[in-house]
């Protein structure tokens, strides 16, 4: 199976320079096993590529802050 592919609409950067967001990034897998995971990032895309390397054979991975989120689905 191929790798899932990142999809975002293009946007500003949501914090200042510097600054860390609280993420929440939920991960599907295939079989249908779900995990979530809470971390600080600079940008949502970072917690995104980040669940993107740790699980390459995931079906869906969703990186949510402030109430706005970039998904992920193979």
């Amino acid at each position: 199976m191929a790798a899932p592919m990142a999809v975002a609409a293009p946007q500003a950067a949501a914090n200042a320079p510097g600054q860390l967001l609280a993420c929440r990034v939920v991960i599907k897998m295939e079989d249908g096993s779900r995990g979530e995971h809470n971390g600080l990032y600079y940008h949502r895309m970072d917690a995104l590529n980040r669940a993107l390397d740790l699980f390459p054979d995931a079906k869906v991975i969703v990186s949510l802050s402030g109430g706005k989120a970039h998904r992920s689905a193979s």
